[in-house]
């Protein structure tokens, strides 16, 4: 039986059934185009578009159950405490959720009650391997971005005094860090904690390019633990 994974909560575990096979949408690529006066007119990639996919879900509750069945479940969807969604139909990759919709509840019999939920994601999809941590205790290290697109990872630096690393010809700087600090590429922050370390760090958040790259940092440093996070079309 399919189910997803959102919130740290199974769908099974609500004892819900996913009725239909969610169709995915492709990716796709917003450009802008600049114009050049005498000249060919430039197009960039300004970034992707939304995808939405929508679960059609029915469980069984009687008249007596069903409202707080119903808080239940709309509690898990619309908590923002985790923004992951994992398709057990497709468990190579998991979408990052923006926005969610719940339609209104229906009741198709006495106690079967069928509603419909539209997850609005990010259009780059993040492969599942990617967003598990992964140890790096040697400098000079080569990690293999698996996905179809570059990737913004997630880097908890353990060590102390003033640090570098390089991943492949981009380097950063992180001063005066105290057993650990955390790099998030994605949201362009670094920190400790709740205390933010920004005015602290010099030089470009970390990027993995498709393919092989290559990690080296200086410094009192006792490892790495990196999330990569792959991204693909």
């Amino acid at each position: 039986m399919n189910f997803i994974f959102y919130n740290n909560v199974d769908s099974r575990d609500l004892d819900l059934i996913i009725e239909n096979v969610p169709i995915v949408p492709a990716t796709n690529i917003e450009y802008e185009t600049i114009e050049i006066d005498g000249g060919e007119n430039l197009t960039r990639i300004k970034g992707f578009s939304d995808i939405s996919l929508s679960f059609d879900f029915w469980y069984k509750a009687d008249n007596d159950e069903y409202f707080m069945k119903k808080a239940l479940i709309d509690n898990w969807l619309l908590n923002t405490k985790s923004k992951e969604l994992f398709y057990s139909a497709d468990e190579s990759k998991t979408y990052k959720v923006k926005q969610i919709k719940i339609s209104e509840t229906k009741t198709s019999s006495r106690i079967i009650r069928r509603f419909t939920a539209t997850f609005i994601c990010n259009g780059l999809k993040y492969m599942t391997s990617g967003l598990k941590p992964k140890n790096i205790v040697t400098s000079e290290t080569t990690i293999n971005n698996f996905g179809t697109y570059e990737s913004r990872p997630l880097i908890k630096i353990y060590g102390s005094g003033n640090i570098t690393v390089s991943i492949n010809s981009s380097n950063f700087t992180i001063k005066n860090v105290v057993d650990y600090v955390t790099i998030d590429s994605e949201i362009k922050e670094c920190y400790k904690d709740n205390i933010n370390f920004g005015r602290n760090m010099t030089g470009d958040y970390p990027v993995f390019f498709i393919g092989k790259n290559t990690i080296l940092w200086s410094g009192n440093v006792s490892k790495l633990e990196i999330t990569p996070r792959w991204r693909c079309y």
